[in-house]
């Protein structure tokens, strides 16, 4: 059975890059492939390189796929949990348990959510390893990837290509910024707490009171609206800042196919 995914993520898109990028050699299931992944010790220094980029090539693909399901599951939850709260919620006296289910969702989202773009990167610099083996030196050293290597790598093998602007793009839109904030204070820090606020002023005689609930995360400036669209909200920027990047990700892999 097939993994789905959910309706909002460019499937398609996807799917038609990883057929690309697995036209570069070694091919899956290839000869050279099997031989290399089922006897290691006979493959020649060559193989192995192409099989261990291909590997983690492969690997990084999942992971987008693994990380993003996991943001949308993440919302739906949310959502659950906001549609049906306890009454203890309901008269703001405290419930503990749904502030930790809800705080898990936040968490494990925007973790999830940052690295749905960390591993798409990854993926991409093992590409362009495999294409320009001189121009992506850490391939044999993993941890030195990230996003920042990934589009500097770029930009010096393949300054023209539309991914090389998405990626140095990405950093700089302000969605992304945001997304990448919050990860590093849900990481490294308390988690954070609902805070209402309300007030109250007679305009022309008639009494009104406004209420405003946010989710506080303390040492950040980052205000999230507190409701059942919070995360929803976040996950719409995460498709508008991934969709254009899995096209020109395609657009690559299909320009520098190897010749037959």
């Amino acid at each position: 059975m097939g993994f789905a995914m959910p309706p909002a993520f460019p499937e398609t898109e996807f799917q038609a890059f990883a057929i690309a990028a697995n036209d570069f050699p070694p091919k899956f299931p290839s000869l050279e492939y099997l031989t290399a992944l089922m006897n290691p010790e006979t493959a020649t220094p060559v193989q192995l390189d192409r099989l261990k980029k291909k590997q983690h090539l492969e690997g990084a693909l999942q992971a987008v796929r693994y990380r993003y399901r996991l943001c949308t599951e993440c919302s739906e939850e949310f959502k659950a949990l906001l549609a049906s709260p306890s009454q203890m919620w309901q008269a703001r006296t405290g419930d503990e348990e749904l502030m930790y289910k809800l705080e898990r969702c936040i968490y494990v989202f925007f973790m999830s959510g940052l690295s749905v773009f960390e591993s798409f990167a990854f993926c991409l610099y093992f590409l362009g390893g495999i294409i320009r083996p001189d121009a992506f030196p850490h391939v044999s050293k993993p941890k030195k990837i990230t996003l920042e290597t990934t589009s500097k790598a770029f930009t010096a093998a393949f300054p023209q290509a539309a991914i090389t602007a998405c990626l140095a793009e990405l950093s700089q839109k302000p969605e992304f910024g945001t997304l990448e904030d919050l990860r590093n204070v849900l990481a490294h820090r308390v988690s954070g707490r609902r805070n209402v606020r309300g007030r109250g002023e007679v305009r022309d005689g008639t009494y009104t009171y406004e209420q405003e609930e946010t989710w506080h995360l303390s040492s950040s400036d980052e205000k999230l609206l507190f409701d059942e669209g919070l995360i929803q909200r976040h996950l719409n920027e995460i498709n508008s800042l991934l969709t254009p990047l899995i096209v020109a990700a395609r657009e690559f892999a299909e320009n520098n196919r190897p010749k037959e």
